[in-house]
């Protein structure tokens, strides 16, 4: 450990004697320095007998000296270094218990809080550098050193809602992170959290001993103190450390975090295993980031993790052992749930995988008309969230990394899913490795300065669309404007990189998922209009899923697209994204239209369209049709071709080959 000396205090003499000086003058700064020193061994022996003796604070030192100057230093800076004190057991300390700083700007001049660590899967008879010929068992986490008395906060993933004499400090720094910080620094780093695997993984926890290890990739800016550390604890006390080859630590330019520096440093050096700490001087984002942590790395894989996440017992071995069988995978942990306000453990869906929006975005989707009998089984995914993934570390190279024209974040997660399947790989997320990870209340710092946070993505989202999705970006575009006027910059070589890995077709890609969004028999794609100028319009917002179950409006016709593209299809359903134009059953008469998740079979979807009398015709309420009611209802009316208000045409937009 880097060891913080005692400074040398500095003199200084002067050139030369003023003149006609008595000889005898001399005697009386000699007489002030010998006083000084007296005053100085008098507090050192007080220093020494009260602090020498305390049990929140001991001096290793052997001599009466050494002891002095260490109890000297607590006197007047509160400061014994590494080298000098025994440090108490992070186990052993309630968070509560430490000096904190007020600001998150401040810097601490107490000693670095040391937990005794523990490799809890070596037993003792594995070398770490040679290897191990006996095969890794998940530990039960009652196993683990150091268990916290349960009545602490946080323990086993339980919430802490911030009391009384908090609150004042809660709401003040909430906005340094957009989660609540101040109940963060209760909860202790090492605390105990539960072991939510189901009974399949449990019974599947036995591991090839030979593995491969990982170089674990965490980038952060601004990151809150107490989150990050208790990242790093999480992963050294729930990971084998031979499979740990390093941890990379990247700050991208953090502003006003003085913990995020020397502190930091001093902390890292206490943990058992190998661990890096870069600096960008100036901001990269996200993906450029984590490029350039990648390009150091020498594990044989990548483990990329939020900085703000706690692993949970035996996350790694599922995710490396289907690398193992696959190099080509890309496989994802359940991200549990981390509460922004109370840090409390929420258990993730096992039964999901992720989509992807005509917005462009990520979304999770339920895994429907299966029963999944193995539920320890990975579970084939089209995209990816992209926070938490392990990837063999060549394969990374071979993909091209990420496209480093995505700046700062998003998109690069679908970059990254159409690429792994398009190009031969596969993407999993495994049902049997939990990470759980705060979610913030909103992003608390700005992207670039020259942009808006929208223009940024939507550029990315260009890029995205240019190179992968081919004649399916004119979709995109259309629901997307914004996303169609904007520059997304030279992607001449990510589109080399695609031909050079002989990538397949975006239609195969969708061919091999049929997502609900993406159907196949569709016949227009465009804005369906009355004959008054009132378009159909879902009024949803950029989350999709948001408008399930809300009303259809009718709007004046813009021609800008948006939420007045719809999808029409050869089955007579009528698409906006996944959802579906159907009657709201629960009123009898001149029933609302609204939008529903869209099922292949299901009849209460069906719209006939009478080409002679340009009404959309319902197939399950006969003689009902779809009308416009007042200025902007849509309703489902007696059919009557002498309303215009029923009679509807399609305004084609997208010209997509079936």
């Amino acid at each position: 450990m880097r060891r913080r000396g005692v400074g040398t205090p500095q003199t200084s003499t002067r050139d030369t004697m003023a003149p006609n000086r008595n000889e005898s003058n001399s005697f009386h700064p000699v007489l002030i320095t010998s006083l000084i020193w007296a005053v100085i061994l008098i507090l050192s022996v007080f220093a020494t007998s009260r602090y020498s003796s305390s049990s929140s604070t001991k001096c290793s030192q052997t001599g009466l000296v050494q002891k002095a100057f260490c109890g000297i230093g607590h006197v007047f800076i509160g400061f014994c270094s590494d080298s000098d004190q025994n440090g108490e057991d992070m186990g052993d300390i309630h968070q509560s218990k430490i000096q904190r700083t007020k600001s998150a700007k401040k810097i601490s001049t107490k000693p670095v809080t040391k937990i005794q660590f523990k490799d809890i899967y070596d037993d003792g008879v594995c070398d770490r550098d040679q290897g191990c010929e006996d095969n890794y068992v998940i530990s039960d986490e009652s196993l683990m050193m150091n268990q916290n008395p349960s009545d602490w906060p946080g323990e086993m993933g339980s919430a802490y809602l911030p009391p009384e004499d908090l609150l004042e400090e809660s709401k003040a720094r909430f906005a340094e992170n957009m989660f609540d910080i101040a109940v963060s620094d209760r909860i202790a780093l090492n605390r105990a959290m539960p072991d939510i695997r189901n009974q399949n993984c449990k019974a599947h926890s036995e591991f090839n001993h030979d593995l491969p290890n990982t170089s674990i990739i965490i980038v952060f800016h601004n990151e809150g103190n107490s989150t990050l550390l208790r990242t790093l604890v999480s992963i050294v006390n729930r990971t084998p450390w031979r499979l740990i080859h390093e941890i990379i630590l990247l700050d991208d330019a953090s502003v006003d975090r003085e913990y995020l520096h020397e502190p930091l440093q001093r902390f890292i050096e206490t943990l058992p295993v190998r661990t890096i700490l870069l600096r960008n001087d100036k901001r990269l984002g996200l993906i450029s980031s984590r490029v350039k942590a990648a390009k150091i790395a020498t594990g044989e894989t990548l483990m990329f993790l939020d900085s703000h996440v706690e692993v949970l017992n035996g996350w790694l071995f599922y995710l490396l052992e289907e690398i193992q069988k696959d190099r080509k995978s890309i496989v994802c942990p359940i991200i549990d749930v981390l509460t922004w306000d109370a840090f409390q453990l929420l258990h993730g869906a096992t039964d999901i995988f992720g989509t992807f929006s005509w917005k462009m975005i990520f979304r999770w989707s339920k895994i429907e008309g299966t029963t999944i009998i193995d539920q320890s089984a990975p579970i084939r995914t089209p995209t990816m969230a992209g926070g938490l993934y392990a990837i063999d570390r060549l394969y990374f190279e071979e993909l091209g990394m990420y496209d480093e024209g995505i700046k700062i974040w998003g998109g690069e997660n679908l970059e990254m899913s159409f690429k792994c399947w398009m190009c031969g790989g596969r993407i999993l997320i495994h049902p049997c490795s939990h990470v759980a990870h705060v979610f913030r209340k909103e992003t608390p710092y700005k992207f670039l300065e020259h942009e808006s946070i929208f223009v940024t993505i939507f550029k990315n989202y260009k890029r995205v669309a240019l190179v992968w999705l081919d004649e399916y970006k004119e979709l995109i575009y259309a629901v997307n404007p914004d996303i169609k006027r904007l520059d997304g910059g030279d992607v001449s070589s990510r589109l080399e990189l695609r031909a050079k890995l002989n990538c397949s077709s975006f239609r195969t890609y969708l061919d091999m998922f049929k997502l609900k969004n993406f159907p196949f028999d569709h016949r227009f794609i465009g804005s369906i209009s009355t004959n008054g100028r009132r378009c159909l319009d879902s009024m949803t917002g950029p989350d999709i899923s948001k408008g399930l179950n809300t009303k259809v409006s009718a709007q004046a016709c813009h021609t800008e697209g948006g939420n007045q593209i719809f999808l029409y299809t050869k089955s007579n359903r009528i698409h906006f994204d996944e959802l579906c134009l159907e009657p709201n059953s629960d009123k009898t008469s001149n029933q609302d239209i609204i939008l529903a998740m869209c099922v292949e079979d299901r009849i209460e979807q069906k719209w006939e369209y009478d080409q002679q009398t340009s009404q959309l015709k319902h197939q399950s309420y006969k003689g009902q049709c779809l009308q416009v009611s007042g200025s902007s209802d849509v309703v489902l009316a007696q059919c009557d071709i002498n309303i215009p208000s029923q009679k509807w045409s399609f305004n084609k937009e997208v010209q997509l080959h079936n």
